[in-house]
């Protein structure tokens, strides 16, 4: 249904609508020893499914790497890693834009339970979007399948009057795969960018009002 406007637009947030300060993973390779950064990926990933708080396994992945020897950092310094990122206003007003067309906008987002709280009682998403998908409260992260299942389920829509926009591939084509209409989004492209990869999805998006925003 290509020239036909989703009811239902999913949004990423990391690289979409927000950007981080800087590259994490090569700070933390930098500050402690090559490849820190893997495990602390790796041990974030319970915490993603929401089956673990992120303090708690960031605490036990530093308890462990301490055994041979004091580490450069702490929880407190791990978890403000997760804390350095800014909205991008011009691509919030791209989803205000798509808003006032009358589709309801919601996020569809891997996140654990430190940045959830950090994205709706600081950054105030719940006021930007009308709803959102976390994947700790989900149960499951992109680029599973079960993640888009739960939110078709919950929404009672069907795949082909949803649209999801994501910056990673593999996470586009889970979606599409449910037959969710799923747009790759590039962060370089910015907001003008994207306001074109939303266009099948969303033709009317083309000739309405844009508002713009420096960079929070």
């Amino acid at each position: 249904m290509p020239d036909v406007p989703v009811e239902v637009m999913l949004w990423d947030c990391d690289g979409v609508l927000q950007h981080g300060h800087f590259d994490w993973r090569e700070r933390l390779d930098r500050t402690v020893a090559p490849g820190f950064a893997r495990k602390v990926f790796e041990a974030e990933l319970p915490a993603l499914r929401g089956e673990r708080s992120l303090r708690a396994v960031l605490g036990e992945l530093l308890e462990q790497e301490n055994r041979s020897g004091r580490l450069p950092v702490t929880i407190e310094d791990l978890l403000g890693i997760w804390e350095q990122f800014d909205l991008d206003l011009d691509a919030i007003a791209v989803v205000d834009e798509v808003r006032r067309l009358g589709v309801r906008c919601l996020l569809a987002t891997n996140q654990q339970d430190h940045r959830v709280r950090l994205m709706r009682e600081v950054h105030g998403y719940d006021d930007i979007v009308d709803g959102a998908y976390w994947s700790s409260e989900v149960g499951a992260m992109k680029p599973d399948p079960a993640f888009f299942e739960h939110i078709l389920q919950d929404l009672g829509v069907a795949a082909d009057r949803v649209g999801f926009v994501d910056d990673l591939p593999a996470n586009v084509e889970s979606a599409r795969s449910l037959g969710i209409r799923a747009v790759h989004h590039r962060p370089t492209d910015g907001a003008a960018g994207l306001r074109r990869a939303l266009h099948p999805l969303l033709p009317a998006l083309a000739d309405a009002p844009h508002r713009t925003g420096p960079r929070a």
